[in-house]
């Protein structure tokens, strides 16, 4: 049961670990009607066994569209806790504005607030604002690429100094439909500090979705992150897969 509970665990930090660049793109409502729409998702276990697991979650996601503005607020907490250790701790707030200039061209704003003490990450505070270029955008295929500056201010746990870095936050966000069965979506990010361009980091979010019958889906994720200015005992390079089944009935 240990031995099962650590592997559990471990995929979970990982997981959470390549998460600390936030795929927006992911989150978004393709819904071009005025109004809001949105998700609350809330959960609570304890299991009492060798040990007490205590698993908590919520995640909030709402949109709101008024004419040319687009109104975005992400929430996600993930706690797990195993005895005395916190195996998983993070979450992260985001509101990021839109507005469509043109048919092809938006500009974005946002704030965000991150945490994962594990990852002896504290507290990080962003805030960007930078044009948004539509490429494609049909039945099949939709490509987009924006390019934003981005104030970073970061605590780390152990240090006495806090960071604040100026970056860019570029990326390329891209989704395909392949027949009517399956769906495949891709964003990669970009983040260097424009005043020291080794230190900088890559983030790529990508899943893959196949139908395999009306009540039965094949869902899988790949997520990667590559920081080369980690906290001291953390790897640069941290990755997940997950691979899963979605039953409808």
């Amino acid at each position: 049961m240990k031995k099962q509970l650590v592997f559990i665990i471990t995929l979970l930090i990982f997981s959470s670990a390549s998460a600390q660049v936030v795929n927006v793109e992911s989150k978004r409502f393709l819904n071009d009607t005025n109004g809001f729409v949105g998700k609350i998702d809330f959960n609570f276990q304890i299991t009492q066994n060798t040990e007490q697991i205590i698993n908590f979650g919520n995640n909030v996601h709402l949109q709101y569209q008024k004419d040319r503005s687009r109104f975005l607020l992400l929430n996600d907490i993930n706690f797990v806790k195993a005895g005395p250790t916190n195996f998983v701790n993070a979450g992260f707030q985001h509101f990021r504005y839109n507005y469509k200039v043109k048919n092809r061209l938006t500009w974005e704003a946002f704030i965000q607030s991150q945490y994962n003490p594990i990852l002896r990450l504290d507290l990080r505070l962003l805030a960007g604002t930078g044009p948004r270029l539509k490429i494609v955008k049909n039945k099949t295929m939709r490509l987009y690429f924006a390019t934003l500056y981005m104030y970073e201010h970061e605590r780390i746990s152990g240090e006495t100094n806090q960071h604040n870095t100026h970056r860019l936050s570029s990326y390329v966000t891209f989704s395909l439909s392949i027949g009517e069965n399956a769906d495949f979506t891709s964003t990669t990010f970009y983040q260097p500090n424009v005043q020291n361009f080794n230190d900088y980091r890559i983030a790529n979010d990508s899943s893959f979705e196949l139908v395999i019958s009306k009540k039965l889906n094949f869902r899988t994720g790949f997520n990667l992150l590559y920081d080369t200015r980690q906290p001291s005992g953390i790897p640069n390079l941290v990755y997940s897969l997950r691979n899963g089944l979605s039953y409808k009935f």
